[in-house]
């Protein structure tokens, strides 16, 4: 029978193979015992000891296992290729200075811009969803956020790309600076053990210290042995004029001594830069009007484990039997042998039916942790563990109903963000005070009925008009477009609350990670 297509191919390896020299020995040991003539004339020994053959070299078979024990025999998952898009991570930088309009009008405006058209290329090039590259999108000034988790949902990060200007990043300090060693450590975070991935990092510029701490995060650099086909590789776009500029002044109206006007940008480094993604197996490309040409993304991963089930300590078990056969003999080992089966036969079969599930349960939270969502949300049995898989996978509509089977305060409130995701507000409105009711001090769930609740900031494009009626609420879409009505809360304006919070909780719990409506895991 053949086999199946992504299925774990189970070989035996040995860890430390060079114990088997012991062996050497050992057959040398057993040869010689072999030939030591005996102490005994035959006629003799049926005399003085009848009924008693030679006996057994115990002491020298019990050494056998002890010297496979030692060479590390183990188990080691064969890595095999399947058909599964890499994983592409966007780190884009809204520091203060993508303010500059040497790119005009700016270059964070140019950058949203160029990051859409390649989303409408890739949506163009592949043809159902399952065959897109998950896309994970990370922000970062002075930290680094993540602001979208790995989903083939590309129209989600469409719907964030107009608003992500450096406006909506975190100002808890009045340090305003840019921290990309801190995007690389959190993507590199992101990426399942044996998955093939590319970093784009999408900045303005590099100083020499940063393109130093992001080389020593690098996996297997300055190593000999290191896989190559599961090693990152990271693609810089570069969003600069290539010359020195000057950074308008801030558009806050509180401004001090300390703001950016006057502040001069020197030209970025452009030669360095590229030594780094060249060194990391990527290019450095600069922003221009078409689209960049990296390398294309393989279409296909091996998932590998570094992780073997060292089987040496079980061979060293004979080791008991011979000691007991040696000691009491064979036909008193025997009968102690058949006791203990009889004794411990009806345990064994009352726990035979709970095998499959438990298996099933450890592959599904396996497939979990390495990003396989959607055959983690076939196997898990508990719904709320399936929800939060179908919500990885970009499934809100399946999540929402996974959800709806458990009556929980954390059901309830992963419910409600996926309704969030499918533009029901009503809904998940519903979903949060259900959540509140059964655990009144849920902050998550509080803070994002506020969210829903709160009305959103009306648009340059859409000015109200004085003969209109008040504004809509939370709950209702606005009715100056009904053929294309907008969602009642921006997704920009929960992301951006969202960043405000997690960095918040990092200034008082140095907090080390972020998601956008992250959903909880069962307590």
């Amino acid at each position: 029978m053949g086999e199946l297509p992504g299925m774990p191919i189970m070989e035996l390896t040995l860890l430390r193979p060079l114990w088997l020299l012991a062996l050497l020995p050992w057959l040398w040991q057993g040869w010689r015992r072999r030939r030591q003539p005996a102490l005994l004339a035959p006629a003799m020994q049926a005399y003085l000891l009848p009924g008693q053959g030679r006996p057994l070299p115990w002491l020298w078979l019990a050494c056998l296992p002890l010297i496979l024990a030692l060479s590390g025999p183990a188990l080691r998952q064969q890595s095999q290729p399947i058909d599964s898009p890499a994983l592409d991570i966007w780190l884009l930088d809204l520091s203060d200075s993508m303010r500059a309009g040497d790119l005009p009008p700016d270059r964070a405006t140019r950058v949203r811009l160029l990051l859409q058209d390649m989303l409408d290329d890739a949506a163009s090039s592949t043809g159902s969803s399952q065959e897109r590259h998950p896309i994970a999108l990370i922000l970062f000034a002075d930290d680094a956020y993540l602001a979208m988790p790995p989903s083939r949902d590309h129209q989600a990060i469409s719907l964030l790309l107009p608003d992500l200007r450096p406006a909506i990043m975190p100002q808890l300090t009045s340090r305003r600076g840019s921290a990309p060693e801190r995007a690389v450590a959190l993507a590199l975070a992101q990426i399942p053990a044996g998955q093939s991935a590319r970093l784009l990092l999408v900045t303005d510029g590099l100083s020499a210290a940063q393109i130093e701490r992001i080389a020593d995060l690098w996996p297997c650099q300055g190593t000999l042995f290191c896989q190559g086909s599961t090693r990152p590789r990271l693609d810089i776009l570069l969003a600069n004029g290539g010359k020195a500029t000057e950074l308008p002044p801030s558009p806050a109206a509180n401004q001090g001594l300390g703001s950016a006007l006057g502040r001069r940008l020197p030209a970025p480094d452009g030669a360095a830069m590229a030594q780094l993604a060249t060194d990391l197996g990527g290019s450095l490309q600069w922003l221009q009007a078409g689209i960049p040409r990296f390398s294309p993304l393989p279409t296909s991963q091996t998932l590998t484990t570094d992780q073997a089930q060292d089987l040496g300590p079980w061979l060293l078990l004979p080791l008991l039997p011979l000691a007991l056969l040696a000691r009491i003999g064979a036909h008193w080992l025997l009968l102690l042998g058949l006791g203990m089966g009889i004794l411990n036969s009806p345990p064994l079969q009352a726990s035979a039916p709970l095998s499959e599930p438990l298996l099933q349960e450890q592959q599904a939270r396996q497939d979990y942790r390495q990003g396989h969502y959607l055959a983690a949300a076939r196997a898990f049995q508990d719904p709320v563990w399936q929800g939060n898989a179908w919500y990885r996978a970009g499934d809100y509509a399946q999540a929402t109903l996974a959800y709806a089977r458990v009556n929980s305060a954390t059901a309830h409130y992963n419910r409600g963000n996926a309704l969030v995701r499918l533009g029901q507000p009503g809904a998940a409105e519903q979903a949060y005070l259900a959540a509140i009711a059964l655990e009144p001090d849920n902050q998550d769930a509080l803070f994002n009925l506020a969210l829903l609740r709160t009305p959103p900031p009306p648009s340059a494009s859409q000015e109200p008009k004085p003969s209109e009626a008040p504004k809509p609420s939370a709950t209702e879409p606005p009715s100056a477009a009904p053929e294309r009505p907008q969602p009642p809360a921006p997704p920009v304006l929960l992301l951006e609350q969202r960043l405000r919070k997690e960095a918040q909780r990092r200034a008082l719990a140095n907090t080390a990670d972020s998601s956008f409506i992250k959903p909880e895991e069962p307590r």
